[in-house]
């Protein structure tokens, strides 16, 4: 059994962020006590969203690129995704922090946030015969708004601009999941059940999945953080 493509890929977007984790000006090693809790939970809900979705043949895999081990009947390689995948874009979130890499106002993000949750919203209901694109852009829409309106977080004008980062590693990983450069694909999709419209070779839907993915991470992470400093002595 030897080390299959899909399992390269998650190895290799994984590996500079484990590299530089004890990289002193980030930091990122003291807020690995935060992350992984928060990679696990959200996790475990995409484990069960995938688990399902491959059942009802919604999406499916490649076995020529894969090992060979399924663990209900998902691949070994689909539940190292969940880890290796916000492992490295929680640390491109963080990166951009301490290098400030970038921020838009409050003003702009209450926009983004409007036109975004308020069309992806209607796009989930419009479209809600399929099932890819319902269950990822209402869930993605309603979250939005109610981290911008009702919680008012202070972190979502951040994750605006650290995931537009995200997607340049995104696009290369997600491109070569779904056929690009390769013969066939890694992960193939029941096109009934999408758009239909691809970006290269990635469903549309695929970008907003990564999105919901990794601000609901970012949403439990930045909670146990704050949670942590609330518990800090006032001096």
């Amino acid at each position: 059994m030897g080390l299959s493509f899909y399992l390269l890929l998650n190895l290799l977007s994984i590996s500079f962020p484990l590299l530089a984790t004890f990289d002193k000006r980030i930091g990122y090693f003291r807020k690995v006590k935060y992350i992984l809790p928060s990679i696990f939970l959200v996790g475990l809900v995409f484990i069960l969203w995938d688990i399902e979705f491959t059942k009802q043949g919604i999406w499916g895999f490649n076995e020529q690129y894969l090992m060979g081990i399924d663990i209900f009947h998902l691949p070994i390689e689909e539940w190292l995704f969940f880890l290796c995948i916000p492992y490295a874009s929680i640390f491109i979130y963080e990166s951009l922090r301490y290098f400030k890499g970038g921020l838009i106002s409050s003003y702009s993000t209450f926009f983004i946030s409007l036109i975004l949750g308020g069309l992806l919203i209607i796009l989930g209901l419009v479209f809600s015969h399929q099932d890819y694109t319902f269950w990822t852009f209402l869930p993605l829409g309603l979250y939005i708004l109610l981290l911008e309106f009702v919680l008012k977080v202070n972190w979502l004008a951040h994750f605006y601009v650290s995931y537009l980062w995200v997607l340049i590693p995104f696009f290369t990983v997600n491109g070569l999941l779904t056929g690009s450069f390769i013969e066939g694909e890694v992960v193939w999709y029941n096109n009934a059940e999408n758009f239909g419209i691809r970006m290269g070779t990635i469903p549309i839907e695929d970008t907003f999945y990564g999105m919901l993915l990794l601000i609901a991470i970012v949403h439990i992470y930045e909670s146990l953080k704050k949670m942590n400093e609330m518990k800090k002595p006032p001096f």
